[in-house]
């Protein structure tokens, strides 16, 4: 069964439900989260308030049915650099009649004017994103600033010479997804966390400046054949981070031998495959931290022989004990 909700509905539908069952959550006035009802999904959309004009927008939930979002025309105070992680949608702009699909790793630019617009989202799809705001008066004087070293698509955007809504989308980088990670996985509280989580969104806006000016990236050394299997190899290394295979045992399950394995993760994701197994099992431990899952329970599931061997190198990821994590990223109630 496919709902068909204004915009303006389904925000009110999150926020009821968030002062009913986690009214906590709306406390701060800089920092809010609204909870997705039990009959529309799972997950939350969280709003932070940051110094210099710039806000932030974490998106995190899933559908338990298709929704049909409309929305009406506006003209925001802000543009809209959005960073999807994973997504199923499709955008259709009521004007034009142009369709836009929103995917998983693609970084997306959003015009300060939007049109009426209808968007479908899909039930069991996982929907991550986050969202990066700059009011249009601070985007529009730096444009102005240095404007010769500036891409000209954006800078028409941003001087309203382009009315799209959104400029074709860019891969996200190796680069973008440390800055996410690190975003998503914020250990920081009060004013420090304030100044983090501002230099981070500075941080993409200027990877996605870099990534258009660029333009087409360079082709991979390595064989399409090959490319896929390394991902392959992430999907395997996803799946067993209590137990991972060895070096040479994932290269054999991918089919290609261990020099490629290990030159593939640093083309592709510019890491290593120790380095990417580590980044999976302590974003994976954060989620379960989050959930109050005990320290022990997450060093099991993760992989970690113990709770000792666990909050050492959480502790050397993040500069944070597992137990203050969480205390800082579970709200009481």
């Amino acid at each position: 069964m496919t709902l068909t909700l204004q915009s303006s509905e389904w925000q009110h539908c999150l926020q009821a439900q968030t002062r009913n069952t986690r009214p906590e959550l709306l406390t701060n006035a800089k920092d809010r989260t609204l909870v997705f009802p039990d009959w529309l999904g799972t997950g939350y959309k969280r709003d932070i308030r940051l110094q210099h004009h710039l806000s932030l927008t974490l998106h995190r939930y899933r559908l338990q049915k298709d929704i049909i979002s409309l929305g009406p025309a506006i003209r925001r105070n802000c543009f809209e650099f959005s960073f999807v992680i994973a997504a199923n949608v499709m955008g259709t702009d009521l004007g034009a009649q142009q369709q836009i699909w929103v995917e998983g790793q693609k970084a997306y630019f959003l015009n300060a004017a939007l049109p009426a617009h209808k968007v479908y989202e899909y039930a069991k799809q996982d929907f991550w994103a986050i969202d990066v705001h700059i009011q249009a008066p601070l985007l529009a004087a730096m444009v102005t600033e240095h404007e010769e070293t500036l891409p000209l698509t954006l800078r028409r955007m941003v001087n309203g010479q382009d009315d799209r809504p959104a400029l074709p989308p860019l891969n996200i980088t190796p680069a973008m997804q440390r800055v996410l990670q690190k975003i998503w996985q914020c250990p920081h509280q009060g004013l420090t966390r304030s100044l983090y989580l501002e230099a981070q969104a500075l941080e993409l806006i200027s990877l996605y400046i870099q990534a258009v000016q660029a333009g087409p990236g360079a082709p991979s050394s390595l064989p399409a054949a090959d490319i896929a299997s390394i991902r392959q190899a992430q999907d395997i290394l996803q799946q067993s981070l209590r137990t991972p295979p060895s070096l040479m045992e994932l290269a054999r399950q991918v089919g290609i031998n261990d020099r490629k394995l290990k030159q593939g993760f640093r083309e592709v994701l510019d890491t290593t495959v120790f380095g990417y197994l580590t980044q999976q099992r302590m974003e994976t431990a954060c989620r379960l931290l989050q959930q109050k899952r005990s320290v022990a329970v997450v060093a099991a599931t993760v992989g970690y022989d113990s709770p000792t061997a666990f909050s050492g190198a959480f502790r050397r990821k993040f500069g944070i004990a597992p137990k203050a994590y969480q205390l800082a990223n579970c709200p009481k109630g």
